[in-house]
C-alpha cells in the first residue's frame, strides 16, 4: 500500500523527533551520572585522606604508637557504618572491615561491588611514612539507585510524550492535509471530464495560495474548451453553410451543363444556358476569393501605412456609381482629408462592400451617403434595414437576412464577416444600427488608434 504524503510527513517527522528527543533525555541522565559519579569519587578521597591524617597523627603521637593494632581497630570500629577500612602492611592484612577479601594496587582508585552487590569506591594509599597501606571503600550505591530511578523516569516520559505528540501530530497533519485531498479530489473530478469543480480556498498560506492558483487554471481551462467548442461550432456551421451554398451554384451548372450535352435546344436557349453556367462560376469563384481574402488577412500581418480616407471612399463611389444610378439610388460623399495608418486595398474592399451593400438594401429613389462623424466614417442608407435579431449575426460568414435576394443578387452572406477582420486587422470598431423599414447605418470608428484626422 502506497503511503500519502501527509501520512509519509508524519512517520518521518515522529521517527526524528523521537529520537532527538530520546537522545537528548538519554544524554543529560548519563551526564548527569557521570558528573554524580566524579562529585562521589572526589568526596571519598576527601573522606580518605582525612582518614589517613588522622590515623598518621595518632599513630605518632597518640597511645596507640605502641601497638598499631589497637588503633586501626578503634578506627575500624569508628568507621564501621560509613565506610570499610583495611590495614596492610608488606602485603599481609593486619587488620580489615571488608566483607570480603578487597586488595587494589596502591596509590589507586577503584569502583567495585561489595556488600549486597552495591557500588563502593576503594581507595588505596600508603601512610606512616609508607609503612602501611590503607585501603578505604566508601559506599555510593545510592548513585545507581538514582540512575536507576532517572532511567525509569526516563522511560514513562519518553512513552507519554511519544503517545501524546504522535497523536497531536496525526491530527494537525490530517488537517493540515485536507487542502491537498481536495485538491486530489479535484484532479479526480476533471479526469472524469467535471470541469465544474473548484477547490476550497481557506486562509492565506501555501496550501490556500495552491487551491486559488488551481481554480485560476481550471478557470482558464474551462474558457478555453468554451472558445474551442465555439470555435469548433463555427467551423463545422461555416462548412455546413459553404456546402448549403456550393450546392445551389453546382447543381445548376450540373444541370445546365447536362442541357448543352444531351438535349437538342434552340441555339437561344444554348446561349442562355452557357450565360446562366458563366454567371453561377462567376458566383463561385467570388465565394472562393471572398474565403481565400478573409484568411489571408486572419493569418498574416497586414501591410501599414499611412492612407487619406478620403481618396479610397471616393475612389469606392466612382466604381459603384454605375450600380446606383442603374438602380436609381443616390450615392454622395461629404468626407474630407482623413489620415490613418492602414492598408489601401483592404479598406478599399471594407467600404466598397459596405456601400454596395447600402446599394442593394434601397429601392428605387433610395439614399446612400458616406460621411464622417467625430473620429468616425459613417455608410449610412434609407433601405429596408435589418432586423434587432438578425442585426448581431451579420457579420457570421454565409449569415444571411434574406437569402432568396441574396442568391438573386449573387451574395452569399460573406462580404460583412470580411469586413468585420478588415476591420479587426486595423484596429477599427465597426457597429451597426438599423431599423426595419427607416435604414441602416454602418459605424467605423478609428478613434482607438488616436489617429490624426
Amino acid at each position: 500500500m502506497k503511503m500519502r504524503f501527509w501520512q509519509k510527513t508524519y512517520v518521518f517527522t515522529l521517527v526524528l523527533f523521537l529520537v532527538c528527543l530520546n537522545a537528548g533525555i538519554l544524554s543529560l541522565t548519563v551526564y548527569t551520572h557521570r558528573k554524580n559519579v566524579e562529585n562521589a569519587e572526589e568526596a571519598a578521597k576527601i573522606s580518605q585522606n582525612y582518614v589517613a591524617i588522622s590515623f598518621e597523627r595518632d599513630f605518632e603521637y597518640g597511645e596507640g604508637n605502641s601497638n598499631p593494632k589497637l588503633l586501626m581497630e578503634a578506627y575500624g570500629s569508628h568507621y564501621k557504618n560509613d565506610a570499610f577500612l583495611c590495614f596492610i602492611e608488606n602485603g599481609e592484612i593486619l587488620y580489615t572491615t571488608f566483607p570480603t577479601e578487597c586488595i587494589i594496587p596502591e596509590n589507586s582508585i577503584k569502583h567495585i561491588d561489595l556488600h549486597w552487590d552495591q557500588r563502593h569506591i576503594v581507595i588505596s594509599s600508603r601512610v606512616c611514612q609508607g609503612k602501611y597501606t590503607l585501603i578505604y571503600a566508601k559506599n555510593y550505591g545510592c548513585l545507581d539507585d538514582e540512575f536507576n530511578s532517572l532511567m525509569t523516569i526516563y522511560l514513562l516520559t519518553s512513552v507519554c510524550v511519544s503517545l501524546i505528540l504522535a497523536l497531536a501530530l496525526f491530527l494537525i497533519l490530517k488537517r493540515l492535509s485536507i487542502p491537498l485531498e481536495k485538491l486530489r479530489e479535484a484532479t479526480v473530478s476533471i479526469e472524469k471530464g467535471d470541469f465544474s469543480f473548484r477547490a476550497e480556498v481557506a486562509g492565506n498560506d501555501e496550501f490556500a495560495l495552491l487551491a486559488g492558483s488551481f481554480n485560476s487554471m481550471l478557470k482558464k481551462i474551462n474558457e478555453q474548451i468554451e472558445i474551442l467548442e465555439l470555435d469548433a461550432k463555427n467551423k463545422q456551421l461555416l462548412v455546413d453553410n459553404m456546402a448549403h451554398e456550393l450546392r445551389t451554384p453546382l447543381t445548376s451548372i450540373y444541370g445546365y451543363a447536362e442541357i448543352l450535352e444531351k438535349a437538342s435546344i434552340s441555339e437561344e436557349k444554348r446561349i442562355v444556358a452557357a450565360k446562366y453556367i458563366m454567371s453561377e462560376s462567376e458566383r463561385l469563384q467570388k465565394i472562393s476569393e471572398i474565403l481565400l481574402d478573409d484568411a489571408f488577412i486572419r493569418e498574416n500581418t497586414v501591410a501599414m501605412e499611412e492612407t487619406d480616407l478620403s481618396e479610397i471612399i471616393n475612389d469606392v463611389c466612382e466604381k459603384l456609381k454605375f450600380k446606383a444610378d442603374n438602380s436609381e439610388i443616390s450615392l454622395g460623399s461629404t468626407v474630407s482629408s482623413v489620415t490613418i495608418k492602414g492598408n489601401d486595398t483592404l479598406l478599399s474592399m471594407l467600404f466598397y462592400n459596405l456601400v454596395e451593400n447600402g446599394i442593394k438594401a434601397c429601392s428605387k429613389g433610395g439614399n446612400v451617403e458616406i460621411y464622417q462623424e467625430d473620429n468616425a466614417i459613417i455608410v449610412k442608407d434609407n433601405g429596408k434595414g435589418i432586423s434587432e435579431t438578425h442585426l448581431s449575426k451579420i457579420t457570421d460568414p454565409f449569415y444571411r437576412t434574406d437569402k432568396s435576394r441574396s442568391r438573386a443578387d449573387g451574395g452569399a452572406g460573406l462580404g460583412l464577416s470580411l469586413c468585420k477582420q478588415i476591420a479587426f486587422s486595423h484596429g477599427l470598431e465597426m457597429t451597426f444600427d438599423s431599423e426595419l423599414n427607416v435604414g441602416t447605418k454602418v459605424k467605423i470608428d478609428f478613434t482607438s488608434l488616436k489617429q490624426t484626422c
